[in-house]
C-alpha cells in the first residue's frame, strides 16, 4: 500500500501529477514500463500496489505538505521559496533539496560515531558539502544524512556500516526528473 497525504493550500489543487510522479517514483526502478500521468495509477493496480489518498485543508508549519507512505516508513516534502525540499523522513525533522550523492545513516546517538564517520570519508577522499543530524532523544536514535561531492565506493560504505553504533547506512543518488 501506498498512502499519500496532502495538506494545506495542495489539497485544493488537483493533485494527480503529484500521485503520478510518486507511483514513478516506487516503481521505476523495479520496471521497464514507462510510467506517466496517463497509465500510472493503472500500473500500480496490476502489480497489487493499493494506493490511499487524503487532503486536509488544515496544516501545521507549512502552506502545503506532501506525505508519502509506505510500509514502516514516510517522507514529507514541501516548497520552500519555491524550491523543493524534504522537512521529513520518518520521525525526523530535516532540510534537504533533493537532488544529489547522499550517505544516509541511522545510528546510535553516542560519540564518537559522526567523528569516525568524517575520518573514513577524509580518508577516501570523499568530500562533504553538507551535513545534518538529528536524535528521537539524547544517547537514542539518531539520524545523519550527508551530501556529498562524490560517488561512495562499496568498500568505504563496507567501513562506514563497521562503525560502532551504525544500525544503517546507505548512500543515494537522486536526480531531477521532468518526466
Amino acid at each position: 500500500m501506498v498512502e499519500l497525504d496532502f495538506e494545506g493550500d495542495i489539497a485544493e489543487h488537483d493533485v494527480s501529477l503529484l500521485t503520478a510522479s510518486a507511483i514513478k517514483g516506487v516503481l521505476q526502478p523495479f520496471t521497464e514500463e514507462r510510467i506517466n500521468a496517463v497509465n500510472a495509477r493503472l500500473i500500480a493496480s496490476n502489480r497489487g500496489i493499493r494506493l490511499v489518498e487524503r487532503r486536509s485543508r488544515s496544516h501545521s508549519s507549512y502552506a502545503s505538505l506532501v506525505t508519502i507512505r509506505m510500509q514502516d516508513h514516510e517522507i514529507a516534502g514541501t516548497l520552500l521559496m519555491g524550491e523543493q525540499r524534504v522537512v521529513r523522513i520518518d520521525s525526523f525533522r530535516v532540510d534537504l533539496v533533493p537532488e544529489g550523492r547522499f550517505l544516509v545513516s541511522r545510528h546510535s546517538d553516542q560519540p564518537g560515531v559522526v567523528g569516525r564517520v568524517g575520518s573514513i570519508l577524509g580518508e577516501h577522499d570523499v568530500n562533504i558539502a553538507s551535513m545534518q543530524v538529528g536524535r528521537d532523544a539524547p544517547r537514542g536514535n539518531a539520524m545523519m544524512i550527508l551530501a556529498v561531492d562524490e560517488r561512495v565506493s562499496d568498500e568505504v560504505l563496507t567501513r562506514l556500516r563497521e562503525v560502532s553504533g551504525m544500525a544503517d547506512l546507505r548512500y543515494v543518488e537522486l536526480v531531477h526528473s521532468n518526466g
